[in-house]
């Protein structure tokens, strides 16, 4: 009976105290030209592999949609990071997606942005490595890139709030965190719709999460546990010096 109690106590311990790799969802639902949200144009899904480290994926809700550039000013995609930190941008086939670093990146009408993915490169004659403009030049989804930062980095911020009905995002916490800009804007993206045959300028203003996956305990769930198992061994001495 001792051996299942002890048994039940650990497991409630490491199931209680268990912390979660968390993934957010953001629709690229704005079309600059248009009032309220129209249907998806993307997805930004936003997911933290670890303590310091976020990963970004950005999927075209058509086949045929692709990141371009089409003057404007518009760029293929924008974010926003609160300091300097590390951003890799994986690369698929003849994608030549590239981090173009920190700056202010006007994306008209939804205001500007501290960070931009670049694409679309000119290949051949005069203008080789240079942007290209339009669908010609354009890049296919998805687009993925993670962010490291070495003092620690979430999405939302420690503490950060959600609809209990809805789940989305009503305040951000603390610490190093994405964040949207003045206008309220999370992401934005030029690009092609395949659908439409059109291109143009979308946004992201609402972020939904999180959601778990991938269960790990944090240290201070460790320590529980190790306390746990210390009581539950001197417990049992105690009952087996009593037997004696």
């Amino acid at each position: 009976m001792f051996r299942n109690l002890l048994i039940g106590a650990v497991s409630a311990l490491a199931f209680a105290g268990s912390a979660s790799a968390l993934t957010y969802t953001s629709q690229l639902e704005y079309r600059d030209g248009f009032a309220g949200a129209q249907t998806p144009f993307g997805t930004v899904t936003i997911d933290e592999l670890n303590a310091n480290t976020v990963q970004v994926t950005v999927t075209l809700a058509n086949a045929a949609s692709l990141f371009v550039n089409t003057g404007g000013p518009h760029d293929p995609f924008l974010f926003n990071l609160p300091a300097p930190s590390q951003v890799t941008v994986t690369k698929s086939g003849a994608q030549d997606f590239a981090y173009a670093g920190d700056g202010a990146y006007q994306a008209t009408p939804f205001g500007t942005f501290t960070d931009k993915i670049s694409c679309c490169t000119i290949h051949g004659g005069k203008k080789d490595g240079q942007e290209g403009n339009g669908q010609a030049n354009g890049d296919p989804p998805p687009l993925v890139f993670t962010v490291f930062n070495a003092g620690g980095l979430t999405f939302a911020g420690v503490g950060a709030t959600f609809d209990p009905n809805t789940g989305r995002l009503l305040s951000t916490g603390t610490g190093n965190h994405f964040v949207s800009n003045a206008g309220g804007w999370w992401f934005a993206a030029d690009i092609y719709d395949g659908a439409a045959g059109q291109t143009y300028n979308v946004a992201a203003k609402d972020a939904f999460g999180p959601t778990t996956s991938n269960a790990v305990p944090e240290p201070a769930t460790w320590a529980l546990m190790i306390m746990g198992f210390g009581t539950a061994g001197a417990m049992l001495r105690r009952r087996r010096l009593a037997l004696a």
